[in-house]
């Protein structure tokens, strides 16, 4: 199995983490502290925006990206029941 997929999964749930904190910092910070190049974390962006569905904004006041609706990002499988319990 690749470990392409997995990897950027965990790069969305700590992209995820530090938008929910507020402390993503400027993108050319938040893709330092990733490793990963400004232009892979604009694509990681874009993917949570587009395919995600992350209401996602970068405020300059306080200099990170955050979430325009309080929420978190999930990625995974559900089954019917939790399906049911969340609406």
């Amino acid at each position: 199995m690749s470990r392409l997929f997995p990897k950027m999964v965990d790069k969305l749930n700590r992209i995820d983490q530090l938008i929910r904190m507020k402390a993503t910092g400027q993108p050319h910070e938040l893709a330092s502290r990733l490793e990963i190049s400004p232009s892979t974390l604009y694509e990681y962006i874009e993917i949570m925006r587009s395919v995600l569905l992350a209401p996602i904004r970068y405020c300059h006041i306080k200099r990170s990206y955050v979430y325009e609706k309080d929420g978190k990002l999930h990625i995974g499988f559900k089954n019917k029941q939790q399906v049911n319990r969340i609406g």
